[in-house]
């Protein structure tokens, strides 16, 4: 149980360099997309693609060594990877339904 609640929590501190940016840049994608389609529907659209994008230049790029402090709370590369996809696609279907 201990380990399951370090887990969520290095979850937590991971996504807080991913979730602002992803929905700040989201939201200002979806304002140009008014035309074509709702803000919300374009917000969902853009998330979806820049949670992985951000993932990606955040800790593939900027900080690799930091994968490091997640693996010792037990959480490998892939299921952080795992995680940044299933997170980005369920806030983006969860916009989009709005």
């Amino acid at each position: 149980m201990i380990n399951n609640l370090r887990a969520i929590k290095g979850l937590c501190i991971f996504y807080q360099k991913l979730i602002i940016p992803s929905l700040a840049l989201s939201a200002v994608i979806a304002l140009f997309m008014m035309k074509l389609v709702n803000f919300y529907t374009g917000a969902g659209i853009a998330f979806m693609v820049l949670g992985p994008v951000f993932h990606y230049f955040t800790y593939e790029v900027n900080s690799p060594g930091e994968y490091f402090f997640y693996y010792n709370l037990g959480l490998s590369k892939l299921v952080l990877w795992l995680n940044t996809f299933i997170v980005s696609v369920i806030t983006g279907l969860l916009l989009i339904l709005i």
